[in-house]
């Protein structure tokens, strides 16, 4: 099983680190979301300080892959290839057929489950895993193990009952007589072989039963660690972990996983509780800074923000976390960039306060207004930019929300998280800054003359530049991005409960979008996902029965449609995927023109002309599974 730890990592990089020597012999290949140029930037950051020449190579699909093996992979100064939330789950000597004997690709994936031609790739592979795998290999056989324990027990008891019944039931013809002992002898055995036989069937009925589920649950992709996370424990153990902004970036990689709900509650809360100690250790809080939340800024946050409520440019964010800038644990709330819009659209828009109003509805949007009312904040106020509003009503938002939200219905108003104080003492909270820079990922330039991969690469390192200190500049631009975005998700939702859009088919819920206006925003696969999830949630709150939820969008250009399979959110406490897995093998009965958009197999492109047939066998598919 070639599939190593983060402990043994820095016998790795030594190889890595002897490899380099040679030239530029480390490629890096990074996937398209926050976490992942998290990750980057702290693999960069190591690399940097070895003075190990690198290139990055940001890849968004399968297709990159072979790209990169028919372009890059013939270099033979290339030796180690280290694969950021990419490759883990697909059989990389299927893809890099071009790898040489002295190549090596190590792969840093938080997508499960791996491919297990992966694991046991002796030369060519290898997989550092952050003791997930294992772990939820072991859970999984337990689950295995109990779910069917109760039921074989019954059956076994059942069984041993029937014996007992068959050996003294006599029979009411022959009674006791002797003069039929030889032939009730012959009779019995006969009888013993065949309870014997039944037995044996019933047992390998028991062990096919448990071998199917294992294989089905085996199906369900989920995700393991941040492969932030996962490099800044990396870090640890080259003792590289003061480098600058690492912690920074690693909490980023947390957030992103958090906000876009590929981790459990519990799994954010454990690792959050592990950050804050580090952070702590690294950054004591002063007296007079406040690590409570609510509102971050200092009192006389004028100065750091321009007449329009942005942050204002640092000349002297240069400077790092070592050099001024501190990482300060606090709450935040569940409405979104509210510091970079008002108060009033900022709870409109987002998810929870959304679906928990219904905001959709006239009734919804007048018990927002009645919820300021109770407060006591004017809407003139809320209706503002945030860092205009009166101080007073800021220093008290939280107290007044704890107050007045349970009374409709707003009872988890916040989570624990991080914020970034930099050396002028502007701020900017870890949500806020993942909001930005996925924006900025999947920027709108469909009116652009560059090509559809060009402009996606463009925008990558847009945002991959916007996380550093010298790009304050970008971040702003990827907030006003996100903002807008947001908008857009939330009237998409209320235009498709107002249309009935959405069709309930068996196991799930489905809906497209095809008008025009409405295409240029969600033909990315992280903002389709956020509309599937605030559709997935809409229809919660609405009493409907939690089900999968099935959103696409038309790519006009393409002539294919964009699908994104959501299994579960936060709501329903479900954060493994099945769609993957009937996506495959609908394509394959279908015959459908198909590809993966991303390395998450729940996001996939179909032809327009397919998208008929594709669907048709996917609702087949799935309710003939849920009715064995």
């Amino acid at each position: 099983m070639v599939l190593t730890t983060d402990t043994k990592f820095s016998e790795i990089y030594d190889i890595i680190k002897g490899d380099s020597v040679q030239g530029e012999s480390v490629l890096i290949l990074v996937a398209r979301d926050c976490d992942s140029i998290a990750a980057c930037k702290i693999l960069t950051e190591i690399l940097k300080s070895d003075l190990i020449a690198y290139n990055v190579k940001a890849v968004s699909g399968y297709e990159d892959l072979e790209n990169v093996n028919s372009q890059l992979l013939e270099n033979e100064e290339i030796k180690s290839i280290i694969m950021i939330n990419c490759g883990g789950n697909i059989d990389i000597t299927n893809v890099f057929t071009n790898l040489n004997d002295q190549q090596v690709a190590y792969i840093i994936d938080s997508h499960r489950p791996y491919s297990i031609n992966n694991i046991n790739n002796e030369s060519s592979v290898l997989i550092i895993d952050d003791g997930t795998y294992i772990e939820q290999d072991e859970l999984q056989q337990l689950s295995d193990e109990s779910e069917f324990e109760d039921e074989d027990e019954d059956l076994e008891i059942e069984e041993e009952s029937e014996d007992e019944a068959e050996e003294t039931e006599l029979d009411p013809e022959n009674g006791d007589n002797p003069e039929n002992d030889d032939e009730d002898e012959n009779t019995d055995e006969n009888e013993r072989k065949s309870r014997k036989k039944n037995k044996k069937d019933k047992k390998s009925k028991r062990k096919y039963r448990k071998k199917k589920k294992k294989s089905e649950k085996l199906e369900k992709t989920y995700y393991g660690k941040s492969a932030a996370v996962s490099m800044y424990s990396l870090s640890t153990f080259l003792n590289k972990q003061n480098l600058d902004d690492l912690l920074w970036y690693a909490v980023l990689g947390l957030t992103d996983q958090f906000i876009h709900e590929k981790i459990t509650l519990d799994s954010y809360e454990q690792q959050y509780k592990h950050f804050k100690q580090l952070i702590l250790n690294n950054y004591p809080i002063d007296e007079d800074e406040d690590g409570g939340g609510g509102d971050y800024r200092s009192d006389n946050d004028a100065e750091e923000y321009d007449e329009n409520g942005d942050l204002k440019r640092d000349q002297s964010s240069s400077s790092t976390l070592s050099h001024g800038d501190k990482i300060i644990p606090s709450d935040d709330f569940r409405f979104m960039l509210y510091r970079h819009w008002n108060l009033y659209e900022s709870l409109y828009n987002s998810r929870y306060i959304a679906c928990k109003l219904r905001v959709w509805k006239a009734k919804g949007r007048f018990q927002l207004e009645s919820l300021f009312a109770m407060m006591g904040i004017p809407l003139d106020q809320v209706k503002q930019k945030y860092n205009s509003m009166n101080i007073h009503y800021k220093k008290q938002l939280k107290q007044l929300l704890a107050i007045n939200g349970p009374k409709f219905g707003l009872v988890n108003l916040y989570f624990n998280s991080f914020l970034k104080k930099y050396s002028n003492n502007s701020e900017i909270s870890a949500s806020d800054t993942v909001y930005a820079v996925t924006a900025l990922m999947e920027s709108d330039n469909l009116e652009s003359d560059q090509s559809d991969q060009d402009i996606w690469e463009q925008n990558f390192w847009e945002a991959y530049d916007s996380i550093s200190n010298k790009n304050i500049d970008l971040l702003k631009i990827g907030l006003k991005q996100s903002i807008q975005l947001q908008k857009e998700i939330t009237r998409q939702v209320s235009s498709m409960i107002e249309k009935r859009s959405v069709i309930l088919s068996g196991p799930f819920r489905y809906a497209f979008i095809t008008e025009s206006s409405d295409l240029k925003y969600f033909i990315h696969p992280l903002a389709l996902t956020k509309l599937g999830l605030f559709m997935m949630d809409a229809f919660i709150s609405m009493g409907k029965a939690k089900r999968p939820f099935l959103i696409g969008a038309l790519n006009e250009n393409k002539n294919s449609y964009l699908i994104v399979g959501i299994s579960g959110s936060h709501s329903t406490d479900i954060q493994s995927n099945t769609f993957g897995e009937y996506f495959r093998k609908s394509a394959e009965y279908t015959d459908a023109t198909f590809k993966y958009q991303s390395f998450d197999t729940s996001i996939v492109e179909v032809s327009k002309t397919d998208l008929h047939k594709f669907v048709e066998h996917l609702h087949g598919t799935m309710q003939t599974s849920q009715t064995k």
